[in-house]
């Protein structure tokens, strides 16, 4: 509203506050070259197939990428013997997890994202072994900014709960801190490419 300021601390002041980092945020990827965004996406890649292998996790949740989202879908190839979901959106904010296996069970959904189809099985988000999240910003002790749809947020809340949670970031979506608020949630680990 024109003429009011909102006071950081306040709600209003953090929902200000978090647009204004996803406006940064977005300016910074949008300076990155496609070929810099791919070899990064494939580098986490790595990372996230190293990490399943030393703890063991079996069934993964991860994302199809939207624009200038980190790319997971090489992990379907690179760890075949694994299980990937990936969330399928629903209304009142809610998401479900489905097992793909290959690249052709996509179909295109919300967003013109790329979801499971409806042949591919689910699973109880609560049954995962580890739960691979977007967001707009990370730190590196782990706390998230997501996009402000409130997806993630639901799930961490109830089904989810107690599920291991790894971010994955661009190195220019690292802050040193952001605005959260009492449902926002944290992550155990904050994934980004390999120092070169």
């Amino acid at each position: 509203m024109e003429g009011k300021t909102s006071q950081p601390g306040t709600v209003g002041g953090h929902a200000a506050a978090k647009r204004e980092v996803r406006r940064m945020i977005r300016a910074r990827i949008g300076a990155l070259d496609v070929a810099s965004l791919e070899a990064m996406s494939r580098s986490i890649c790595r990372r996230v197939a190293s990490l399943a292998r030393e703890r063991d996790f079996y069934r993964i949740a991860i994302f199809a990428a939207r624009p200038g989202e980190v790319d997971l879908l090489p992990l379907l190839d690179m760890l075949p013997d694994r299980e990937w979901y990936f969330p399928l959106v629903h209304e009142g904010r809610m998401l479900s997890f489905h097992r793909v296996c290959h690249h052709g069970e996509f179909v295109t959904g919300c967003w013109d994202i790329r979801e499971p189809g409806p042949a591919c099985p689910e699973l109880h988000p609560g049954e995962m072994d580890l739960i691979v999240l977007p967001g707009a910003a990370f730190t590196r002790n782990g706390k998230r900014l997501g996009y402000g749809g409130g997806f993630y947020d639901t799930l961490l809340a109830g089904p989810a709960a107690g599920v291991p949670l790894a971010g994955v970031c661009f190195p220019c979506q690292l802050l040193d801190d952001l605005p959260m608020e009492a449902h926002d949630r944290h992550v155990d680990m904050v994934i980004t490419p390999d120092a070169e």
